[in-house]
């Protein structure tokens, strides 16, 4: 509703001028509450948050890069704060997997391949699988008892893994920023606009990664488990390199050598948080 310029703010009672509050900027509100009014405001609230959250998943999965180029050049009103694009992912990629669990009765980890062990289920080990935990590397770190305890309860060992999961990603994230900052320097040298670019690109592997356990667990097919897990891989090698060439506006000979040393140092890290995630579970064990 537009107000009138003799109308007041309701929240801080300054002068409006216009539909929104040239103080707090809150907008224009009708004191009188109707059901249509209600209705509006909450199918608005959940469908459109003022529009940004269709516009920027939208661009976040198609266009790699322009929501952070947006952000550090100053045009951020139509977006949503990087954060809050980072929380509704990884937020959509946890809550999608117990939701797909239940209705399919398939492991959405499994299928998505997406979790450190395929051990599932609570059972005996055969003689065996006993005699292959015993050539483990694991077993001078862990003990055979410990090996035969986790291998034994693969369900709660998955779920270890997934409650420690979103923890790990406090060590990946900002370390994925140290290696963009230390390849790009020259050309954003402070460290925070580096914070960003993960965080979108990050946002962007999650939201690829619901999609692909969406895709996985409702088509049981091993063909379509394969394409699609070639799909994921491609599009993420894709949308890695046009982001960051997008980004730090280099050429794309400069952009994919950095990118390459960048994705091998990360995934790297990855190997060895995995591992150690993998002990923290198995330790949270015993």
């Amino acid at each position: 509703m537009a107000a009138s310029s003799s109308a007041a703010c309701l929240n801080c009672g300054a002068p409006l001028a216009g539909a929104y509050c040239s103080r707090c900027g809150q907008k224009a509100a009708r004191p009188d509450l109707t059901l249509a009014g209600f209705l509006h405001e909450t199918t608005h609230e959940l469908t459109h948050w003022d529009g940004k959250i269709p516009a920027t998943l939208k661009t976040l999965l198609l266009q790699p890069g322009l929501l952070t180029r947006d952000f550090l050049e100053g045009r951020r009103v139509r977006w949503l704060a990087p954060f809050r694009v980072y929380l509704i992912c990884s937020l959509a990629f946890f809550a999608s997997k117990p939701v797909i669990e239940a209705i399919t009765h398939r492991s959405a980890r499994a299928v998505a391949g997406v979790t450190i062990t395929d051990v599932r289920g609570n059972r005996t080990l055969t003689p065996e699988e006993r005699s292959r935990l015993a050539e483990s590397p694991y077993v001078r770190i862990l003990g055979m008892e410990r090996l035969e305890a986790a291998a034994a309860q693969g369900d709660r060992l998955n779920r270890e893994v997934d409650a420690a999961f979103p923890k790990a990603m406090f060590v990946l994230l900002p370390l994925f920023a140290v290696l963009t900052h230390v390849a790009w320097r020259k050309t954003r040298p402070g460290y925070p606009a580096h914070l960003y670019v993960a965080l979108h690109i990050h946002a962007a592997v999650f939201a690829a990664m619901t999609i692909l356990g969406i895709v996985i667990g409702f088509i049981p097919s091993d063909t379509v488990a394969a394409i699609a897990s070639v799909v994921f891989l491609v599009y993420v090698g894709w949308y890695g390199l046009v982001a960051l060439h997008r980004i730090f506006d280099e050429s794309w000979a400069r952009s994919i050598a950095k990118s390459l040393a960048v994705a091998a140092v990360y995934f790297l890290c990855v190997g060895v948080v995995s591992f150690a995630l993998l002990l923290y579970a198995i330790t949270r064990m015993s």
